[in-house]
């Protein structure tokens, strides 16, 4: 799943309930579609301390995906 993996502090990111989660790096990650079309996400930060993985639709957007 991971492609590339670089481990070095990158800062925090909020979370829901209003805390700040330590980014440990960033990596790249493919994504496989419905359609079986693979598509690889780059800078995918990577917070340890996450439940869940999230996708943002803004960041999606800015790099012009459709959606």
């Amino acid at each position: 799943m991971f492609n590339l993996f670089a481990a070095k502090e990158e800062g925090s990111v909020r979370i829901v309930d209003g805390s700040a989660c330590e980014v440990i790096g960033t990596e790249s990650v493919n994504v496989t579609g419905r359609d079986g079309t693979m598509r690889t996400l780059e800078a995918v930060r990577y917070v340890s301390e996450a439940r869940y993985n999230l996708i943002s639709i803004v960041m999606l957007d800015s790099k012009g995906c459709q959606i």
